[in-house]
């Protein structure tokens, strides 16, 4: 199993379109494309994106085992002094971070080498056991990080912090979306290896398996077929 990158971090939002009209307000984020089922945002088609879910009816998820999401900017500083006052930014643990939409926590994080503003740097997950969950996405594809409690996704990272145990029965996180070049072989190999598929689905462009992961994440491996355009 191997990954070539992180498409996107779904979430299930309580109001979405107040959750994308946040987004696009505060960071530099756009509407990248919006249906019936979801609201994807973010600095571009080809970068990281948030898609934005409808929550299952009857739920109020809560960021659950989401720490925060990073967003790289040349300046965080600067891009953090645009910010509206009222999101009280706190500077610490290399980043600017803020309450957005419905809780869920953000940081401005200086970017590195090349990078478009307001791309995603990656985010960081709740755990039980870090590092033994930080293997574990190693196993499903991610490439190991810097250090034992961080994996790798193309040039994002999910960064993996000490927790309890998450006693949340609908957090935001719906799925990591993961490139790959076949899903097909991924879903093949995944059978093998006794994980969890959740889900098999064929679109008009994409093809994708759901998988289960550590701490309940559903990691989508993702094939985009020649047909796919997202500007």
């Amino acid at each position: 199993m191997k990954i070539s990158k992180l498409d996107h971090i779904a979430l299930y939002m309580r109001k979405r379109d107040a959750a994308a009209a946040f987004l696009t307000s505060h960071l530099g984020f756009h509407v990248v494309d919006h249906t019936d089922r979801y609201t994807l945002v973010g600095a571009g088609g080809r970068l990281g994106k948030l898609t934005l879910f409808d929550a299952p009816e009857g739920t109020s998820p809560t960021p659950g085992t989401i720490e925060r999401i990073n967003v790289r900017v040349a300046d965080p500083e600067s891009a953090a002094d645009r910010l509206s006052p009222e999101l009280a930014v706190e500077q610490r643990d290399g980043g600017y971070i803020f309450s957005g939409p419905e809780g869920l926590r953000f940081a401005l994080v200086s970017g590195e080498g090349n990078f478009t503003d307001y791309d995603l740097e990656g985010l960081i997950l709740r755990s039980e056991a870090p590092e033994e969950s930080a293997r574990h996405f190693v196993g499903m594809g991610f490439a190991p990080g810097e250090d034992a409690k961080t994996v790798r996704a193309g040039e994002y990272r999910v960064h993996l912090v000490p927790s309890g145990p998450d006693t949340e029965t609908q957090g935001m996180l719906y799925h990591l979306g993961c490139l790959v070049d076949s899903a097909q072989d991924h879903r093949k190999e995944a059978e093998e290896r006794g994980f969890e598929i959740q889900d098999f689905v064929e679109g008009p462009n994409t093809l994708a398996v759901f998988v289960r992961g550590p701490e309940n994440v559903i990691v989508e491996y993702v094939e985009h077929k020649p047909t796919f355009s997202l500007i």
